[in-house]
């Protein structure tokens, strides 16, 4: 909640539309990240992780930055079958993270 508040400060009203952004592009990135892991692309999945991982960070949402690194690990290695799983996961924890930053 430090890094949320200190944003908040920094940003000002701007502050929702950059929750806003990050809702929508996380809905994005989940989505690709998904059709890599069903064609088995574990180039696609390891870069949406990486970078979905950067803006989790970015605004707190560490659990969504700690399964993005699950994923990213995941992919680098080639081990794509416990990837569904961490999918599940970080899914769960975006609409999480996703619910927090808007009642912020």
């Amino acid at each position: 909640m430090d890094i949320v508040e200190e944003l908040k400060d920094v940003m000002g009203d701007d502050f929702s539309l950059l929750v806003e952004s990050f809702i929508r592009d996380g809905q994005q990135r989940l989505q690709v990240m998904k059709v890599a892991l069903d064609g088995q692309d574990q180039e696609a999945l390891r870069a949406q992780a990486h970078s979905f991982k950067g803006s989790s960070s970015n605004l707190g949402a560490l659990q969504v930055r700690d399964y993005c690194l699950a994923l990213e690990t995941l992919a680098s290695r080639g081990e794509l079958a416990a990837a569904p799983a961490e999918m599940e996961k970080l899914e769960s924890a975006f609409l999480k993270a996703s619910e927090a930053l808007k009642s912020v």
